[in-house]
């Protein structure tokens, strides 16, 4: 099997035997970093160094098991054998997981045993450029990624309003210029006015030019913070929209592999992120840098020496922000992964709460979350302790500044080479000047924020869909409901086929019954008809037409599902009926309903069809939900019907009445359907048997009886079980 690098030429050519499993190891055995190999054979464990030595070797006669003995940092493949136990190799954390499924190789090899399947969890997966460790839910690499490529992305969102930014950017300008002014008319009310003690009308000029620069500014900062709260709820919400659309694009094994509870926080908390860095982040950067250059030209006309002496502080507050950039990204990702396993505890355990609380779970679950919350409590502490401790120390070296001012100026003042107007108006712009710059941590932390939150954004607008739709759709129209696997072979993971050489022809309007142990295949079968996974040989076709060349969407519309555990969502009776047909009359909703037997308990509800259904349905009963499922795939009107375990975990009286409405559902459809009760699929045309992924049996339910096989065995296990469910309710 090959891992993650080919085997060198120098080893492989003194080979004896085909490998079962190779890897290469980190670290050397007296635990300093370097390359080793491990190569499995059926008959031996061997360690090649990279220049092609053979390190050491352990036949596996010699073996009784292995094990693996977890570190700080990293851990050891150990083999016990008949002398005690041998330590193999060493590795650092990264390769935690593909060595634990050495072991567990080492270990069935050496007891006789079937060999254990890989899975995807087994192989950490590395970045291709730096060879990095990624996060089992993420494709962007921390180390390799380009935060100004992430940027300009981000800021493109800002291109369809930027007039509107162009007339935030005029406004900004205008206020930074204007707040420029009162220093200068103080130091004007200083020198000309209160120091000469000139009576004049300078002194109601000079108050009334700083009262009406009050009333300006604060009118322009409503209009811009107007102009700003525009476009910041317009970024937002073509910001969701996108994250959004990119989720429903994704195939099913996408989110197969990962929590629900994460995108929640990226579709809302990240892209607001992203929002507030776009308009108040930008914005204010942008305005602070004109404040700051403005400044610095205005104190450099008043007293370019002294304005050298007063910026003296400043590089060492940029070093030290530069210094903090890195950290604080690495710090904001921690805390997003502490705040992402945390909400992930909290969706399972409210998704679950009636597991939990059946099993008297709820200290268990607690703890759970004390433990989490205890790591995010961590890293708020370490992110938040960081800028409670920067900020005092920008602040300290600002006021050194400012104390230069104070006292070269105040020398100034008392020799008469500056006057005392000058030195108040040098002492609040360097105020003004020194403030942004002590923001500058602030700064990073919310640009770090903010390009962490894109990262997670991009990463699913980026992700390809497992199964793409075609590009040039062919023109189904109506379907007839033809359905033909050929030689179809699939694996949710590659290496390990659920199905296995599937062929099957099914012609219009036949039923077919899917029965088979569990796991035996029966649920990606109907998967695979509905195009939820492409298969990785053999084709599917409808009416002929290869299911690859229609649009998903024109293939579902001929596709019904009714499913054994039934989805309704948070709205009334009626909405859900309609969900696959919105432009649904309150006749047709009506008209399913009693197709499917639903009719008469929904009218005996108080608010009838507007009742509500809760939560995921949970105000009706289970059979109460399947009967609505089955009106909604009623008014869809499919052409292919699914049927999986539609009438599971209901009584007598309620699976009778679901029955009645499969059997009216059926009528004219070619229909798939799996059944926990085999009885209830003696109607079926035919009946499929599935084992391990294989078809071994298929004819209809008296040929398969006759035949006394895998069919005859299901149903004569059956009968046992229902006999011995008798004997315990007697």
């Amino acid at each position: 099997m090959e891992f993650t690098e080919k085997i060198p030429i120098t080893i492989e050519a003194q080979l004896k035997e085909q490998p079962l499993f190779y890897a290469a190891t980190d670290l050397m055995n007296d635990g300093q970093f370097g390359k080793q190999w491990l190569i499995l054979t059926r008959t031996e464990v061997a360690i090649w160094a990279e220049d092609g030595n053979l390190t050491s070797s352990l036949p596996l006669s010699d073996i009784t098991d292995a094990r693996v003995a977890g570190g700080v940092g990293g851990g050891t493949l150990i083999a016990d054998t008949k002398r005690g136990p041998v330590i193999v190799l060493r590795y650092t954390a990264a390769l935690t997981s593909i060595f634990g499924h050495v072991a567990k190789l080492i270990g069935a090899l050496a007891k006789g045993e079937e060999l254990p399947t890989a899975s995807e969890k087994d192989f950490p997966r590395l970045c291709p450029k730096c060879r990095t460790p990624l996060s089992h839910d993420s494709l962007a690499c921390p180390v390799c990624k380009n935060n100004g490529k992430v940027l300009l992305r981000m800021l493109s969102y800002a291109k369809p309003y930027r007039k509107q930014m162009i007339a935030a950017a005029i406004m900004l300008i205008l206020t930074t210029l204007i707040e420029l002014i009162p220093p200068y008319l103080t130091k004007r009310l200083v020198d000309d006015v209160l120091t000469p003690k000139d009576m004049g009308s300078a002194l109601l000029w000079i108050v009334v030019g700083l009262a009406a620069t009050s009333v300006v500014l604060t009118g322009m900062q409503i209009v811009r913070g107007l102009i700003g709260v525009w476009i910041g709820s317009k970024l937002m919400g073509d910001l969701r929209r996108d994250v959004y659309q990119s989720l429903m694009r994704l195939s099913l094994s996408f989110f197969d592999r990962r929590q629900s509870s994460q995108f929640i926080g990226r579709v809302n908390s990240d892209s607001e992120a992203m929002r507030q860095f776009m308009t108040d982040g930008v914005i204010w950067v942008s305005g602070e840098f004109l404040r700051v250059v403005a400044i610095a030209i205005i104190m450099f006309s008043l007293d370019w020496k002294l304005t050298l002496l007063a910026l003296l502080p400043t590089p060492l507050m940029i070093i030290m922000s530069s210094l903090l950039w890195p950290k604080m990204g690495r710090l904001w990702y921690q805390q997003w992964r502490s705040v992402f396993r945390l909400n992930s505890i909290v969706g399972d355990s409210l998704q679950g709460i009636r597991v939990v609380k059946a099993f008297g779970q709820e200290s268990a679950e607690t703890s759970r979350y004390s433990a989490s919350n205890r790591d995010l409590i961590k890293s708020d502490i370490r992110v938040q302790g960081i800028w409670q401790g920067v900020f005092p120390i920008f602040s300290l070296i600002a006021g050194a500044g400012t104390l230069l001012i104070w006292f070269y100026g105040g020398r100034n003042v008392l020799n008469d080479g500056m006057s005392i107007g000058t030195l108040i108006a040098m002492i609040t712009y360097l105020g003004m000047l020194l403030g942004p710059l002590q923001w500058v941590s602030q700064m990073l932390n919310w640009a770090s924020h903010a390009i962490s939150a894109a990262d997670r954004v991009f990463e699913i607008m980026d992700t390809p869909a497992d199964v793409p739709d075609t590009v040039n759709p062919a023109n189904i129209g109506r379907v007839k409901g033809d359905v033909e696997f050929k030689q179809v072979t699939y694996g949710y993971e590659k290496h390990h086929p659920v199905l296995k050489g599937i062929s099957l022809n099914v012609k219009a309007g036949e039923m077919i019954g899917l029965v088979g142990h569990s796991g035996a295949g029966k649920s990606t079968f109907i998967n695979m008809i509905c195009r939820f996974y492409d298969s990785d040989e053999g084709t599917i076709t409808i009416d002929g037409n290869d299911i690859r060349t229609i649009s998903q969407n024109d293939l579902r519309q001929q596709i019904g599902v009714v499913l054994q555990e039934t989805f309704l969502f948070d709205g009334t009776i009626a909405e859900n009926i309609a969900y696959s047909k919105p432009d649904a009359t309150e006749l047709d909703v009506m008209r399913a309903a009693k197709i499917a037997n639903a009719h008469d308990f929904i009218v005996q509800l108080p608010d009838g069809y507007d009742t509500r259904v809760g939560e995921r349905g949970h105000k009706l009963s289970g059979g109460e939900r399947q009967r609505v499922a089955i009106a909604r795939a009623i008014i869809h009107d499919p052409r292919i019907l699914i049927l999986d375990e539609a009438t599971a975990s209901v009584d007598t009286v309620t699976e009778r009445l679901i029955q009645e409405a499969i059997s009216r559902l059926v009528k004219g459809r070619t229909t798939f359907a799996i059944a926990h009760r085999l009885s209830t699929l003696r109607n079926a045309d035919r009946l499929v048997v599935l084992d391990h992924g294989k078809i071994v049996e298929v004819g209809t339910h008296e040929e398969l009886l006759q035949a006394e096989g895998a069919y005859f065995k299901l149903v004569e296990a059956q009968k046992e079980l229902s006999q011995i469910k008798g004997v315990e309710s007697a």
